[in-house]
């Protein structure tokens, strides 16, 4: 007779997440008396997301209330946001406080599970057990998902699924995600419906209407939306995705109506009050999208969904309502929030202070902030998206900054040298203020450049020259992030290298973040799925 093994942590990679140290030194006792021999602890928000970032943790113990800083749910949000939770992880929220505020916020992201202080041992040991068993059954699943290897990953469902496991409607529910991650909508949808034959599972309707909407059925995703809704009045995440459906069918009052439920719903969710801001704002209802800006600047303080574009579309709100002594206050708000990001970040900044002084006819005060901009965009053009450069291209020539505002068209039209409908725009911006540039000259050189420098790159390929291919690709690549076409066959000139010497990591990585470049410009061609067919065999073998 065999004599069962003792559960033990010993091996475990543990994080805790405490502002309290006698809290941290509780958790502590209670996981060594498990074995446990790797227990690191964090006393704030920060600390927790710096020890996530260098390495994965095999359970995480978050307290909700972490003092100044960010709490337990924005730690979440960004460990899910940023990539650096593993699936396999398994992320327990901490909390004396029961108020809704606290569970709707922290349930938009799906902790694994809530202990309510104070807890036992025996209770920690319990949950963590459970939770522990469930989570290595899905571990080469969770492997494949972290490598963005999703065909393999649904291969490993299906496989476990073959076998009549207890855990069936997870994996099910597991697989659905994944298709509709990789735009097979029909599967999806094949998935969904198996489920909801046995029962009527609010996370498998909304997956169903989430199908139909990415397939533009929008009044068949209404339909679903609005019953599953209606049946449960609490799962925001429905709301969400109908308030998005109805933007779709031109109806952006009942858009704002929804929106307006959810959030009073769930208040600290700052992506959904972003939403109400945005849609009252396009509906004129200004007093709603002011208070909803404040909100964002106010619960975003510390969240990684802060965005300049807050304080910026709180100024445009001040400006519609005629307090303009209010938008330069927020703007100098901005300033000060931001003076330390990264350039990215600092960049979008300026260039909605320099847009925003124009508009409230500060001319010398926008020409500086343009002036900083260009700087920025000198020193790396992949920072400015074309929707952005349009708008600076304008303010450059509104400014006198002719040179600066013909860098800027160039720009656009090297991101976007087969879109029509966008050189349009471009030929009408150019002579609505006859700057003496010749747009239809301007286009065909500018365009002429990418198709040239595009068929260098291919020839080199071609040739074996797959080296030089991929420096040719991954310059041109680096300040034209939206050309489809040349982030393409950055991706295709790493993936033949590799299909010919063997993946190995830098390669992958580069020609990952390539693909998902693509996917995310929207609508991507036959040939991207071919390329992410192949990539995901390579990482199959690494």
């Amino acid at each position: 007779m065999s004599i069962p093994k003792l559960w033990t942590l010993k091996g475990k990679k543990i994080l805790t997440v405490d502002d309290f140290p006698g809290m941290r030194s509780m958790m502590r006792s209670m996981l060594t008396a498990y074995g446990a021999d790797n227990i690191t602890d964090a006393s704030n928000g920060e600390e927790a997301i710096a020890h996530l970032s260098s390495g994965a943790f095999d359970i995480v113990l978050c307290d909700y209330n972490l003092g100044e800083g960010k709490d337990g749910q924005q730690v979440l949000e960004e460990a899910k946001e940023r990539g650096i939770l593993s699936y396999s992880s398994v992320f327990i929220m901490t909390t004396a406080e029961n108020a809704a505020e606290m569970v709707m916020g922290a349930a938009e992201y799906r902790p694994d599970e809530y202990l309510s202080k104070p807890f036992t041992k025996q209770v920690l040991q319990s949950r963590l057990k459970k939770l522990l068993d469930r989570k290595e059954s899905l571990h080469k699943i969770a492997s494949a998902i972290q490598c963005h290897d999703y065909k393999l990953a649904i291969t490993l469902c299906d496989s476990q699924l073959g076998q009549a496991p207890k855990n069936r409607i997870e994996l099910l529910r597991l697989k659905g995600d994944l298709a509709i991650k990789m735009g097979e909508y029909a599967s999806a949808a094949d998935v969904y419906t198996e489920i909801l034959k046995e029962r009527d599972l609010p996370w498998a309707i909304l997956g169903m209407s989430q199908v139909h909407f990415f397939q533009k059925k929008y009044d068949e995703a209404k339909n679903l939306l609005e019953a599953l809704v209606n049946a449960n009045p609490n799962y925001v995440f429905a709301a969400d995705w109908l308030a998005k459906v109805y933007e779709k069918l031109d109806q952006p009052d009942k858009s704002q109506e929804i929106l307006e439920k959810a959030v009073a719903k769930s208040p600290k969710a700052v992506l959904r009050q972003k939403a109400l801001a945005d849609i009252s704002y396009k509906n004129n209802d200004f007093d709603t999208s002011e208070e909803a800006y404040k909100r964002v600047v106010r619960i975003g303080k510390y969240s990684c969904y802060k965005s300049p574009d807050d304080y910026a579309g709180l100024a445009r709100v001040y400006m519609k309502k005629n307090t303009a002594v209010d938008a330069v206050k927020t703007l100098g708000a901005m300033k000060k929030e931001f003076r330390n990001s990264d350039s990215a970040v600092l960049l979008k900044a300026t260039i909605h202070e320099a847009v925003l002084f124009k508009e409230l006819d500060r001319p010398d005060d926008s020409r500086q902030a343009l002036s900083t901009v260009m700087n920025i965009f000198k020193e790396d053009p992949a920072l400015v998206p074309s929707t952005m450069a349009m708008q600076l291209a304008e303010s450059c020539y509104e400014a006198g900054m002719k040179a600066e505002g013909d860098d800027l068209i160039r720009h656009v039209v090297r991101n976007h040298h087969d879109d029509k409908d966008i050189h349009k725009q471009v030929q009408t911006l150019l002579e609505k203020y006859d700057t003496g540039t010749d747009a239809r000259t301007l286009i065909s050189q500018t365009c002429e450049e990418v198709i040239e420098l595009n068929n260098k790159g291919v020839e080199l390929a071609t040739k074996g020259k797959l080296h030089d291919s991929i420096s040719l690709f991954v310059k041109a690549a680096s300040g034209m992030p939206e050309n489809q076409t040349i982030n393409l066959n950055a991706a295709q000139s790493l993936i033949m290298f590799m299909q010919k010497n063997g993946p190995f990591r830098e390669f992958m990585e580069q020609a990952n973040h390539y693909l998902i470049r693509v996917k995310a410009l929207g609508d991507p061609d036959e040939k991207y799925y071919k390329l992410l067919s192949i990539y995901q065999t390579l990482s199959s073998k690494a």
